[in-house]
């Protein structure tokens, strides 16, 4: 069952869902989900590596050292924005990081205002598993036809909490926890 604002401040004030930064809860708590901000790094990808396979079922694989291999590290200001084009993929991640309880599970996904010009979030990974403490990465995509601006602190994604019938037995315990 999906978490009411009402929810989401009482396990805020209990301190067992945290965000640091603390989030303003009159700006970013809405009916039913917490908006997050944009960091201020991003990895911009090239639309092609000539020669470099990846496997992405491998054993081992470290996605994020692939990433950061190919990729191009942008850092974000006040006067400094990104111009995402067309057809780019950028793995940015948000400015808040989140530990969910183990009661506590979450998707992220991205607010109807950037769909609506062509700029998916997360191309297909929104789950935030109860336990999971740390930033939470995107893989935005503008698949519009408009080149998308990009600014740190912008609100860029919306993190829809719900209730895990039982709690987790164990928390997330993936590559990706706590990751920065």
């Amino acid at each position: 069952m999906v978490l009411s604002d009402v929810e989401i401040r009482a396990e805020i004030g209990a301190k067992r869902l945290v965000f640091n930064p603390p989030i303003n809860e009159r700006e970013h708590i809405g009916s039913s989900s917490v908006d997050l901000r944009l960091h201020e790094e991003i990895i911009v990808l090239p639309s092609n590596v000539p020669g470099v396979l990846v496997d992405p079922t491998a054993t081992g694989i470290e996605v994020m050292n692939i990433v950061r291999t190919y990729g191009n590290v942008e850092n974000l200001s006040s006067d400094n924005d990104y111009r995402m084009k067309p057809n780019q993929l950028v793995i940015a991640k948000t400015l808040e990081s989140v530990t969910l309880p183990l009661h506590i599970a979450a998707r992220i996904e991205g607010k109807s205002s950037h769909a609506r010009i062509g700029l998916s979030i997360h191309v297909t990974a929104p789950t935030v598993h109860a336990g999971f403490q740390g930033n939470l990465y995107l893989e935005m995509y503008n698949v519009g036809p408009f080149d998308l601006v990009l600014r740190s602190g912008m609100e860029i994604a919306q993190l829809i909490l719900e209730h895990v019938g039982l709690p987790a037995q164990q928390g997330y315990h993936g590559q990706f926890q706590r990751q920065l």
